[in-house]
């Protein structure tokens, strides 16, 4: 059967971030995707570098269309994420 985009960001994501990376994918209607992946190995990374790092990946695994169904992904590192959450109250 075949993979589900979903699948296929995730299997990307993590050949780009590691198995440790925490990685949570969402609908986004009508039939796109988007999400965050949290993984230290972006800390020494700029955000653009991790756009870059991980949209590698994403184009060596997806075709053009599915490409464009991918709204966002965001990159932060774990501490970045709690920092985040803690300034939004």
């Amino acid at each position: 059967m075949a993979k589900s985009l979903k699948e296929k960001v995730a299997e990307a994501l993590v050949e780009a971030t590691g198995a440790g990376a925490h990685i949570e994918l969402e609908d986004v209607a009508p039939d796109k995707i988007g999400g965050m992946v949290l993984s230290g190995s972006f800390a020494p990374l700029s955000p653009s570098e991790r756009q870059d790092h991980i949209w590698k990946s994403l184009d060596q695994h997806l075709n053009a269309f599915e490409r464009t169904r991918v709204v966002f992904i965001v990159t932060d590192t774990p501490e970045e994420y709690e920092a985040l959450k803690k300034a939004a109250g």
